[in-house]
C-alpha cells in the first residue's frame, strides 16, 4: 500500500472530515540534537496541504501550479510545540479547513504520532504540534494583469473544498 493510499486509509477510518498526511522523519529533517529542526515541520505542513488537493480534492498540486497557473502561497503561519520529534519517528499531520475566503484558505494543523487515529485516550497526552496557515490564492500567469495578484477560489475548486469541509455547494439544499 502506497502512502498516500495509507493516508487516505487511515482518514476514512478514523477522523471523516480530516485529511491526514503520513510524514516519517528523516535524517535531514533532524538538527545536532537529534530531534526536528523547527522550519521542517511547518514544511509538514505544507506537504500535508499538497497531499490533500490530490487525495481529499482531486486536484493534483502541480497542475494548480503550472497547468492552472494558480499558486496557494502561505501569508501567516503560526505553531505550537509540545513534544519533540526525532529521526525515525513516523508522524499524522491533520490538515482541517477552518475557514474558506473569497480568495484565501485557513488551515489548522494537528501532528500526532502516527497510529492514533481517533482513538480520544490515546490522544490526549500525544499532541506533538499544533498550529495554522493562510494561503492566498494567487494568479501566476505572467501574462495576467492579476499576475502575483489575489484571485477567488476557482468554482469547482471551491465545490470540491465545501465538500470535504462537509458545507453544501452552491445550488444545493
Amino acid at each position: 500500500m502506497s502512502t498516500s493510499d495509507m493516508g487516505r486509509e487511515y482518514t476514512r477510518r478514523r477522523l471523516p472530515g480530516v485529511h491526514v498526511h503520513r510524514q516519517p522523519v528523516r535524517f535531514g529533517d533532524c538538527d545536532p540534537a537529534g530531534i526536528v529542526y523547527y522550519p521542517r515541520l511547518l514544511h509538514f505542513f505544507h506537504e500535508a496541504m499538497e497531499t490533500w488537493f490530490l487525495e481529499a480534492l482531486g486536484y493534483p498540486y502541480h497542475e494548480m501550479i503550472v497547468g492552472r497557473s494558480i499558486g496557494f502561497p502561505c501569508v501567516h503561519c503560526h505553531a505550537d510545540f509540545s513534544r519533540p520529534n526525532a529521526l525515525g519517528d513516523v508522524l499524522a499531520v491533520e490538515l482541517r479547513v477552518a475557514e474558506m475566503g473569497r480568495s484565501s484558505l485557513r488551515f489548522d494543523y494537528q501532528v500526532f504520532p502516527w497510529g492514533i487515529g481517533g482513538d480520544q485516550a490515546a490522544r490526549a497526552g500525544s499532541l506533538r504540534l499544533s498550529g495554522g496557515t493562510v494561503c492566498v490564492v494567487m494568479d501566476l500567469d505572467p501574462q495576467s494583469a492579476s499576475f502575483r495578484r489575489a484571485v477567488a477560489i476557482p468554482p469547482g475548486l471551491r465545490a470540491a473544498i465545501a465538500g470535504f469541509m462537509g458545507a453544501p455547494s452552491p445550488g444545493e439544499g
